[in-house]
């Protein structure tokens, strides 16, 4: 039931009989169009694409080494009724969308996959839904939406306004009153409509309100934390990517500006690793996944065995990705096309599989995020918002907010009271 979108907006949660159909995709969906099958026993082979090069490889580059850490993982002891899925074809966009479109049909015309898995700010999803070719990835847009053959990650919508809660609910937790956000310009819309959005409900919900909503990708950001000083924010929410968030935080430093910090994007050990006098107290928000740091037995116990399961995996196969949050994305990716292929049984087509994940009603992949609903999820979100919060403390992340051995703040719908509430049913750690 909860859910969330990419890393550049605040990731929503799906909800149960809240129907709310917004922008994406409009065409018209074949079903059936694609008859794809696959023989008992053979192979099922997968392809992705994602921006490896370019200006926001950094960001992007992830999403592969989860889906084949995954998969190894499950073919080392038979796979899935007893088909191996492998992951045959990691294609780079290099940050171009005319590029993005040809390897869409270089994956289906020419390679034939059964399935692709996609990390993108170029997602076109007509020739996916056209072909009827289980799609699957990080949510960065709109594009995710209606389409029952497309599987974001947590859930395909970007309704903004189901995490107004949780963001005032942060903005009253750490005390301010006052806030920024930062976004790019309508160019990068998952960046533009996430921030803009936000800044609209805050100042409609009385707080005291700046926004830059038109920054450059890879650009300057003292005249912002100028703005911010004379403003008088006092937390500044980010719409932008890591590298832009470490430059943002600099001028910040650099100015001496006293001021909470929540990057919507940025939840990377490597980028902590090489920033980490930039980032200290810095919270980052990852709405409806079970954080790294969940399998710290120490603090937590085996309360999250699939994190365990999860860092022992990726550290065996792309040890390189093990603390990436696109990575983990690639998993569950990788995770929710097995269990629509286990689902199938044994008439495993292109079309069983899609009918058969839009049946699963609360998948978690193995404990490692908060239960999405795929009966609703393609077109509708559900409350209470179930988020995660880190924060930077020397050289780790480290959980905060949440209770006892939960990892997940869920609060209800209410922008201007809002509250902490329990957990849905079938939330890890609930």
């Amino acid at each position: 039931m909860g859910s969330k979108r990419g890393r550049w907006s605040v990731p929503v949660v799906l909800a149960l009989g809240t129907a709310a159909i917004v922008g994406g995709w409009t065409g018209t969906a074949t079903a059936g169009a694609s008859t794809t099958s696959v023989a008992p026993g053979a192979q099922i082979n997968v392809g992705a694409i994602s921006s490896r090069t370019g200006p926001l490889a950094g960001f992007f580059g992830g999403l592969a080494p989860g889906m084949i850490a995954y998969f190894k993982t499950i073919d080392a002891t038979g796979g899935v009724n007893g088909h191996k899925i492998v992951l045959t074809q990691n294609l780079d966009d290099g940050g171009s969308p005319s590029q993005f479109t040809q390897l869409t049909h270089t994956l289906i015309d020419q390679d034939h996959v059964f399935a692709v898995g996609v990390a993108s700010a170029w997602f076109t999803p007509n020739y996916f839904v056209s072909t009827n070719t289980p799609t699957y990835g990080y949510n960065v847009s709109a594009n995710w939406q209606t389409a029952p053959n497309l599987f974001a990650v947590g859930g395909s919508t970007q309704i903004y306004s189901s995490a107004y809660s949780s963001l005032s609910w942060f903005l009253k937790k750490v005390n301010a009153k006052s806030v920024a956000f930062v976004s790019y310009g309508p160019g990068i819309a998952s960046s533009y409509d996430a921030c803009s959005a936000y800044a609209k409900a805050m100042k409609k919900a009385g707080y005291n309100v700046y926004s830059d909503v038109s920054a450059q990708l890879g650009g300057s950001y003292s005249s912002d934390v100028q703005r911010m000083q004379q403003a008088g924010s006092q937390a500044v929410v980010t719409c932008i990517q890591a590298s832009d968030d470490i430059t943002l935080g600099r001028d910040i430093q650099q100015y001496g500006l006293k001021i909470k910090q929540l990057w919507l994007n940025g939840y990377d050990q490597a980028l902590l690793n090489q920033y980490r006098s930039v980032m200290q107290n810095v919270y980052v928000e990852d709405v409806g996944d079970v954080p790294f740091e969940a399998a710290n037995t120490a603090k937590y116990g085996n309360t999250y065995p699939g994190m365990q399961q999860y860092l022992a995996a990726m550290k065996k196969y792309e040890p390189s990705y093990v603390l990436n949050s696109v990575t983990f994305d690639g998993w569950q990716s990788a995770a929710l096309l097995a269990a629509g292929v286990k689902a199938a049984g044994s008439n495993v087509t292109q079309a069983s599989v899609i009918s058969a994940t839009n049946n699963i009603t609360n998948f978690t992949a193995g404990g490692l995020s908060s239960p999405v609903n795929w009966k609703v999820s393609h077109v509708s979100y559900t409350v209470p918002n179930c988020t995660n919060y880190v924060q930077v403390n020397g050289s780790k992340y480290v959980t905060v907010f949440a209770k006892g051995k939960q990892v997940f703040v869920c609060v209800n719908s209410s922008v201007n009271n809002p509250k902490v509430v329990t957990p849905p049913k079938g939330t890890p750690g609930a």
